[in-house]
């Protein structure tokens, strides 16, 4: 009976877990409270922003070699091409004709050139016409052509005498020249003609005295030289021009007979006849040298 009474005296197995489960256990009897949660109305604290990380700018590769051309450009609109002035015809030379004029020096070598200059260089100057023509297709031009030139001579011999010579002469001549390329020829002539001389002596002594005399002699000239004009295609009109201009310089040798200086007295009317004395002979010959200007047609 007392076995009875304690088995239905002890709590069921079941009860038992059900109170273990509600009483606390010691680790949970000594862990501390959860926080409370914040109010709904409370701003949430926005989270710090990240530092930016630098990064290190990409790498770019060299552009491979170009194998291939580039391709053409896209075509934009037409441009019409430049207007271009009217050509002219190229015209060969094959004549020419100059015009122009000279100054240069003879020297005399005779010593009785003296009496009329103390200087032995008689400056002259003239003008010259010309014109050659191209034999067949080559650089060689043959013409020919006239000139004139003057030079005269002053002295005063001894204080006493005045002494004044005065020279003129035309000249025809040959001319041939080779073109060594256009704008630069070298030439040489050969010519003659008559020399017209007049020449005086005066005094002034006593009484006044004057005699005069005129002279006709042979002259002959051979000169050398050179020519530098503008080329056709410095010209505006290029191979159509058909004038030019340059310059040219040339010496060479004049000869001229000799004159027999007799100078007749002027007696105005004195009735008695008077004659003078020869005074020698005068040869104006020598070295003779020229620079000139001209304009040539061709």
């Amino acid at each position: 009976m007392l076995i009875l009474a304690l088995v239905f005296a002890a709590p069921a197995a079941a009860d038992r877990g059900a109170v273990e489960a509600e009483a606390p256990t010691a680790v949970e009897a000594w862990s501390p409270a959860a926080a409370d949660p914040p109010p709904a109305s409370a701003t949430p604290t926005p989270a710090p922003m990240p530092m930016p990380v630098p990064v290190a700018p990409p790498t770019q590769d060299a552009p491979p070699a170009v194998t291939q051309p580039p391709p053409p450009p896209s075509a934009g609109p037409s441009v019409p091409p430049p207007s271009r002035k009217p050509t002219r015809p190229d015209r060969p030379i094959r004549w020419r004709v100059d015009l122009g004029g000279d100054i240069g020096t003879t020297v005399n070598f005779d010593p009785a050139w003296r009496a009329f200059d103390y200087n032995r260089s008689a400056f002259h100057a003239g003008g010259t016409i010309r014109g050659d023509f191209r034999l067949a297709d080559g650089r060689i031009f043959l013409g020919g052509g006239a000139s004139f030139r003057r030079f005269a001579a002053y002295n005063y011999l001894y204080g006493s005498f005045d002494a004044d010579l005065t020279v003129r002469e035309p000249l025809v001549f040959f001319r041939l020249a080779a073109v060594v390329r256009e704008g630069f020829d070298v030439f040489a002539h050969v010519g003659g003609g008559p020399s017209f001389t007049a020449l005086s002596l005066s005094s002034y002594s006593t009484t006044y005295n004057a005699g005069y005399q005129q002279a006709v002699t042979a002259m002959a000239d051979a000169q050398a030289g050179v020519s530098l004009y503008l080329p056709k295609k410095w010209l505006p009109r290029r191979g159509a021009a058909r004038a030019t201009a340059g310059f040219e310089l040339a010496a060479g040798y004049t000869f001229r007979s000799k004159i027999k200086v007799r100078p007749e007295l002027s007696v105005y009317d004195d009735p008695l006849p008077t004659h003078s004395s020869e005074l020698g002979d005068l040869a104006i010959r020598g070295f003779v040298w020229r620079f000139g200007v001209f304009v040539r047609f061709q």
